[in-house]
């Protein structure tokens, strides 16, 4: 087993980046500016930084990914393209870590540097595992010589030397890991695009040592993601590789979902089968510049499957931005599957602005939580009307994407059409975003600076605006959630026994109002003062009010 690891200095630019900010100063107040936005309760933390947290002026960053530990949520890893300067074509492997929940993040600069790697993708297994997916260059920078994957033990401290995982000529590599608990816990699964022959998917089955021969996928998915289910099943959703140049957008013939039963199995040859799935629009590429990403694609198809112990454990949930039939550009649409991918519902479009208002809903992302709730972000433009101005949004679902919460946003605007890297002419291919049971982690490119920079956000169902996640509130009794729906009880308007004074909580200012009727009769059978329905309020309702408080010790707050 090749356990070597490697070591990684602050190199280049990076380093004269840094040399200068110690020699000539830099305006602190602008710099915490720049390297963290707040926008409604939410707040963006840059990962492209120095030594001191702050911006580093006159680099690039986009594509990033990011993975959490899911023994320990606070640490977290992300992976994107890194360029010294905003001037330079030279593309390499970005990486940062953070040990505090995204608070901070300690960027250490680049893998194997002077090497070029892109299209990187980070995963990690149920032992805390972090892989780090990327495309590596040859020595001219101008096609990909193979796909490589490198493995940490530290939380992305440290890094072994890459693994070779074929892939000569690839593009847009996917990474998707077993954490199903089950025999094929820690098989590690890397999918591509394009290459030298039409085999496109290896696995590694002793913990990424090495990866096997590649094998083919019918209809050869591409611009996907892959999702493994509760069974050690393996799901790659994408679109197809023939598309019409119609006018400014070149349009793609269908959406493909494959699925492999026995890729699970190490004694077995992975194979695959593959179908067309109906999201209610069409793959698309924009091939000119009135669009929000100049000349790069719109986001990859999200495959997304629940992992919980519960009723939706199982489902595969889909999501893509679409070009939709019709005026509109573009719209974010979800499916799902509730029989392993054999069937599937109704496209449901989740952005919820007008058609006519022509707006970009793209690079859409998707985490299913261990919660089994849905987290769907994406970049919106619905409120500039302008391709070159875009903001997150946010919805989610806990009933498996038959219904979301309303759409909202949670980053400050900014301007995508800041062409940087030099030559890029595009925002990159892909953000990415993973859920844990609180929210969810998202690393995505930005604008503030007036550069390509990477940033953390991390969003969070908040129904009643206190800036913590409603599944915080219920789990420390600051919010009751008296039907189990995972919402707040005062984000409801529902009858909740015990509440006396009607503010949807069952707390002590309930409770003394109980009290000051004490061994008096009640007004009536359906008195809600005389919970044991006895005629009288006494002692005993004032104690079942007590087992019905939805706050912890019946607090008021």
């Amino acid at each position: 087993m090749n356990c070597k690891k490697i070591s990684l200095r602050l190199v280049g630019d990076f380093k004269l980046s840094l040399l200068m900010l110690l020699i000539t100063g830099y305006n602190a107040a602008q710099a915490d500016a720049a390297s963290q936005v707040g926008f409604e309760g939410y707040t963006s933390v840059q990962m492209n930084v120095d030594a001191f947290g702050q911006n580093i002026v006159g680099d690039a960053a986009h594509e990033p990914t990011i993975a959490f530990d899911p023994n320990n949520p606070d640490k977290l890893v992300t992976g994107w393209k890194q360029f010294g300067t905003v001037l330079s074509g030279n593309r390499q492997g970005g990486w940062a870590y953070s040990d505090n929940g995204g608070k901070n993040w300690h960027f250490e600069g680049v893998l194997t540097p002077g090497e070029q790697r892109t299209n990187i993708m980070v995963d990690v297994d149920s032992s805390g595992n972090f892989y780090y997916q990327n495309l590596h260059y040859g020595p001219g920078g101008d096609y990909a010589q193979d796909v490589q994957v490198f493995k940490s033990v530290d939380s992305g401290v440290s890094w072994w030397e890459p693994v070779y995982a074929y892939g000569k000529g690839a593009d847009k590599g996917r990474i998707g890991i077993d954490r199903s608990g089950t025999s094929s816990d820690g098989h590690i699964y890397v999918h591509w695009r394009e290459g030298l022959d039409d085999r496109h998917f290896t696995r590694s089955t002793d913990f990424g040592v090495s990866f096997d021969e590649p094998v083919s996928i019918p209809g050869r998915p591409a611009f996907g993601t892959i999702a493994v289910g509760p069974e050690g099943q393996v799901y790659i959703g994408g679109r197809n590789e023939i598309g019409t140049l119609t006018g400014a957008k070149l349009v793609f013939g269908a959406y493909l979902f494959s699925t492999s039963l026995n890729a699970r199995d190490p004694l077995a040859t992975s194979s695959f089968t593959t179908q067309e799935i109906n999201l209610g629009g069409s793959p698309v590429m924009f091939q000119f510049q009135n669009n929000p990403n100049q000349f790069g694609p719109l986001g990859d198809v999200q495959v997304g499957v629940d992992q919980s112990n519960g009723p939706l454990r199982g489902n595969i949930y889909v999501l893509a931005s679409v070009d939709p039939v019709g005026v509109d550009n573009q719209d974010v649409n979800f499916i799902r599957s509730t029989d392993g991918g054999i069937t599937w519902s109704t496209p449901l479009k989740i952005n919820t602005d007008k058609p006519d208002r022509n707006a970009y809903q793209w690079f859409a992302m998707q985490g299913v939580a261990p919660n089994s709730r849905i987290d769907a972000v994406w970049y919106d433009t619905r409120n500039s009307l302008q391709p070159a101005i875009s903001q997150l949004f946010y919805a989610y679902s806990w009933d498996g994407g038959q219904t979301w919460s309303q759409n909202k946003p949670v980053t400050a605007p900014f301007d995508t059409h800041i062409a940087y890297p030099l030559g890029a002419q595009k925002l990159g291919d892909y953000t990415h975003l993973v859920s844990d049971a609180n929210g969810a982690h998202i690393a995505y490119s930005a604008t503030y600076n007036g550069e390509q920079d990477v940033y953390y956000l991390n969003v969070f169902p908040d129904c009643n605006n206190n800036s913590l996640s409603d599944v915080r509130d219920i789990q420390q009794h600051s919010s009751g959630d008296t039907n189990s729906n995972h919402i707040p009880d005062s984000c409801e308007n529902i009858t909740i026994i015990g509440d006396l004074d009607s503010d949807r909580d069952v707390d002590q200012l309930d409770l003394n109002k109980l009290l000051a009727a004490r061994n008096k009769p009640a007004s009536g059978p359906n008195d809600p003062r005389d919970l044991d329905q006895n005629g009288t309020i006494n002692a005993l309702d004032a104690r079942k009010l007590t087992l019905l408080c939805t706050r912890q010790r019946c607090a008021t707050q």
